[in-house]
């Protein structure tokens, strides 16, 4: 089973810092069972949980400065099969969006609703995730989302796109399949980061992203040999947030396009002069809107948890629930 990168583990020691201040020992744990004559007491509900994607090529990491801006949340980034440090992929079959969403419910498996954020690839594998498990998810961001194979219904001046992204593949793939790795990411940077990227790049760098090509090749091959159609996600009935920049390769703002139009609960945001890889380029624009989002669809106001504090017998006492007044709907 994979499990939340363990950078954020600090996060968790701050939020348990801070219940341990605002909420009293007595508030936080059952001290008996109710024998008639007990005083109930709130406990403070539990944080919304917040499952974070990266794209490829990247890691956790990429999440980070998202994170320390959701203080009030639980934030719970993945790594992806052959990233950060998440071991290679198994081979054991192929490796599809169904097969990486598991990884997102194999982190919340208790059945308790949560935000998903997905960038690229990932916002790709969120996507597939959304689609069998809306009921699951209080709301969902996608930045970029790759999901080329929905560029299969795209029409008109944008029937083409796919061919783009296809010319992409079949460069990382060349190169895997005869060694070059450096010469198939070349041509997998500089598309999304922009011609002379790759050039730009250290050498211990350029050899980092060469020991990705493999799996690259897999992420290519599971966006565009998805076979679920585009009007199958009407049934993600999730509030979403679809976030492009203005400069980002033509194929990735018609996705965003065509999704919105497909999704009953999407909108929109552009990110001004933005390409691809805005959640790192442009931190400050992305975090802002996604935070708003997450905000606005986190938990409601929660009928309180009650727990009994034993009294002595014949000391007179009595019942009380306090709200959850720190967690009203944003």
């Amino acid at each position: 089973m994979r499990r939340p990168n363990d950078c954020f583990h600090r996060h968790d020691d701050c939020l348990r810092q801070r219940e341990a201040t605002e909420f009293p020992a007595s508030e936080r744990h059952t001290v008996s069972a109710c024998d008639g004559n007990g005083l109930a007491v709130a406990t403070p509900p539990p944080l919304d949980r917040v499952v974070l994607v990266h794209c490829s090529a990247s890691s956790a990491r990429q999440w980070k400065a998202l994170a320390e801006q959701l203080p009030d949340f639980h934030p719970l980034p993945l790594e992806l099969w052959g990233h950060g440090n998440q071991g290679r992929w198994h081979g054991a079959g192929p490796l599809g969006l169904a097969e990486e969403a598991a990884a997102i419910h194999e982190t919340c498996p208790d059945g308790t609703p949560f935000h998903l954020i997905g960038h690229s690839y990932g916002g790709g594998v969120a996507l597939r995730f959304a689609l069998s498990h809306p009921q699951r998810l209080r709301s969902l961001t996608l930045i970029e989302p790759s999901s080329f194979h929905v560029l299969k219904d795209a029409q008109g001046t944008d029937a083409h796109l796919l061919d783009e992204i296809r010319a992409v593949a079949e460069a990382v793939n060349r190169g895997v399949i005869c060694g070059d790795y450096f010469s198939g990411m070349q041509t997998f940077i500089d598309y999304w980061g922009g011609a002379g990227s790759w050039e730009s790049l250290s050498d211990d760098k350029k050899v980092q992203f060469g020991h990705l090509a493999v799996h690259i090749a897999h992420h290519f091959w599971s966006l565009i040999e998805e076979k679920t159609p585009l009007a199958a996600y009407r049934a993600v009935d999730v509030p979403t947030l679809i976030v492009c920049g203005t400069r980002s390769p033509q194929p990735s703002r018609a996705i965003t396009q065509l999704l919105v139009e497909t999704l009953p609960h999407a909108r929109h945001r552009s990110i001004r002069n933005a390409g691809h890889m805005s959640p790192i380029t442009h931190p400050a624009d992305v975090n802002g809107l996604v935070v708003e989002h997450v905000l606005k669809n986190r938990a409601g106001a929660r009928p309180p948890v009650t727990v009994v504090i034993k009294q002595p017998v014949g000391e007179r006492s009595e019942g009380f629930a306090r709200g959850d007044q720190d967690h009203q709907q944003g």
